[in-house]
């Protein structure tokens, strides 16, 4: 707040003759050979409360305000709501149509499981692990399962890529053979079987697992696939040449046949190509499921691994951001507050992440104030604000509390002005945008002296000065000043509780009704 200070001097026609005379005391001046005083005009010294105050103007904002987000792309189906509504937080807004996102949901699925299943073989781990498991576990190709190794061919200090070997089960071998109609529809599923091998004498004892009645055409009539399952003694091998027979009740059914496969084998595939750094088996090995195999050099094997890995975690993102659009469908209010804009029309796209419209809560509101550099310091968060506005019900005042003082100012006509924000429940007639003054309480006392401000001047040697009226003359006291507002300042030390302050000077003319004729005074303010 900016000091000031009064003094008094009478009008133009008493000034000259003032100075002549004498500041104090009472005088008479001549006006037509009628005389007319000079009277002082006086205001007591009293006890009280005394609040100073800053003032300040600014603009009155909605505490909270947000966009209403679309969080899914799409064509707008329905809208629920319009301009000026009041709202819940999570209330229907809008509506998007799902278009083809239930599709792309689908193909990223199969895509990630189908992802999942190679990384899983890659990294010899759990397919709910693929996504954390170190990358680095892909450099050792494993066994996936128990068997003899077949095909291996990897040799160390060269590059291997695909299929590494096959992992057989060579516990048990099928024979595949074509029947004609006659033979094929005597045999059935589970009839028992025996494979004589040209190598070794005696019998192997099998079964019947498939009988397919789909036709085969070859020269001249039609076949038909029957496949057996034989015990493996440990001697017999794939190409294995013999007799094979078939019983049925209807009669043996006998063909020359040759082992065709293994009954069940599962390949090793590298996933990343890569240098070979170690091998652990050879070709025709027996191993177990998890055993290692071979061992690449750290490298460009290693960044394939790790650019495999993040590529599964970019689709488990991707599926689950369609995840997300399709439970956002619903555009729904961010918070609790009158729709401000609404800015979409059923048939109209929309892309994710756009704002359809706003939201605004002005049951509490901000006031952004602007101060001088001066008034900044005597501000502190918490200090009671009463602000005033003018609406269509004339002035109107309500209360709030200073929330929030700025750390650096900005110039303005060289002085800093600094950014003040106060916070204040909404009584119901303020909106957004309107301009608001607002009185900060920073200092209060109570039963106090106070003495009237215009009753203040600074001496010669620059200390607080007042008149006191003493009979009819005035005498200047110096005082010891407090608190000070635009009206009383708080007196701690020179004045006494009823002691008569001169505030100004009045002319009183004889014979003149009323008895007193005012003297134009013209205060002087000095800023200090």
């Amino acid at each position: 707040m900016r000091r000031v200070v009064i003094k008094w001097v009478a009008g133009f026609g008493a000034l000259a003759l003032l100075v002549g005379l004498g500041w104090w005391g009472v005088k008479t001046l001549s006006t037509g050979g009628k005389q007319a005083q000079i009277v002082m005009v006086t205001k007591p010294v009293t006890r009280g409360d005394i609040e100073v105050t800053v003032r300040g103007w600014g603009v009155l904002q909605a505490i909270e305000e947000r966009d209403i987000l679309c969080l899914a792309e799409g064509v707008v189906k329905n809208v629920f709501v319009g301009q000026g509504q009041r709202v819940a937080k999570d209330t229907p807004i809008a509506e998007i149509e799902p278009g083809d996102l239930e599709i792309k949901l689908k193909q990223k699925e199969i895509e990630l499981e189908m992802l999942k299943i190679e990384l899983a073989k890659a990294f010899g781990v759990s397919p709910d692990k693929v996504g954390s498991v170190d990358p680095n576990q892909a450099l050792v190709l494993r066994a996936p399962s128990s068997g003899r190794v077949e095909g291996f061919k990897a040799k160390e200090g060269e590059v291997a890529s695909g299929l590494i070997c096959q992992i057989v089960n060579d516990s048990k071998l099928v024979i595949a053979l074509e029947l004609p109609k006659t033979l094929f529809d005597m045999v059935k599923v589970g009839q028992k079987a025996g494979f004589y091998p040209e190598r070794f004498d005696g019998e192997t004892p099998g079964v019947v697992i498939l009988a397919d009645p789909t036709p085969i055409a070859r020269d001249q009539a039609y076949f038909y696939e029957v496949r057996v399952e034989l015990e493996n003694p440990g001697l017999l091998k794939v190409g294995d040449e013999g007799y094979l027979v078939i019983r049925t009740p209807g009669g043996d059914v006998g063909q020359r046949a040759a082992i065709t496969s293994f009954s069940s084998s599962e390949p090793l595939v590298a996933a990343f190509p890569g240098t070979v750094r170690k091998t652990f088996v050879k070709d025709g090995a027996r191993v177990k499921t998890g055993d290692p195999i071979l061992e690449f050099e750290p490298g460009q094997a290693l960044l394939n691994a790790m650019a495999k890995q993040m590529e599964y975690k970019q689709k488990v993102l991707e599926l689950e951001e369609i995840r997300l659009m399709l439970q956002n469908l619903t555009i729904k209010a961010p918070i609790d507050g009158t729709v401000m804009s609404i800015g979409i029309v059923p048939g109209q796209r929309v892309a994710k992440g756009s704002s359809v419209g706003r939201v605004s809560n002005y049951e509490r509101m901000n006031l952004m104030l602007r101060l001088d550099e001066m008034d900044v310091p005597k501000v502190s968060k918490g200090q009671r604000v009463e602000i005033t506005v003018w609406g269509p019900q004339g002035q109107q005042k309500c209360e709030g509390t200073v929330a929030d003082i700025g750390t650096s100012g900005e110039p303005r006509d060289g002085i800093g002005s600094f950014n003040i924000r106060v916070e204040l429940n909404n009584p119901g007639f303020l909106l957004p945008g309107m301009g608001a003054e607002a009185s900060i309480f920073v200092s209060q006392k109570q039963n106090v002296l106070l003495c009237p401000v215009e009753a203040l001047y600074r001496g010669d040697d620059g200390s607080w000065m007042v008149d006191v009226k003493e009979g009819k003359e005035r005498k200047p006291v110096p005082v010891k000043v407090g608190l000070m507002n635009d009206m009383v300042f708080e007196v701690l030390a020179g004045l006494t509780e009823g002691q008569e302050v001169v505030t100004g000077m009045t002319k009183e003319q004889p014979g003149q009704p009323g008895g007193a004729l005012p003297v134009r005074s013209t205060p002087i303010r000095i800023i200090k």
